[in-house]
């Protein structure tokens, strides 16, 4: 991987096994994407869905 190319976290359900969420690193922080997971995903996190957050290009 380059400087130049952009890096994302993508916020990932893997009983759904699909990507839910992907967001800038330039914007966003490892904070701000829990803060953004409990909000918006606690669906998935209340019926014991195994949600990561991974590195992506």
């Amino acid at each position: 991987m380059t400087i130049d190319e952009p890096q994302f976290r993508e916020v990932y359900c893997a009983d759904c096994k699909i990507v839910l969420a992907k967001y800038y690193i330039k914007y966003f922080t490892d904070a701000d994407i829990n803060e953004l997971i409990h909000v918006h995903y606690s669906a998935h996190i209340k019926e014991g869905h195994a949600i990561e957050i991974r590195a992506s290009m």
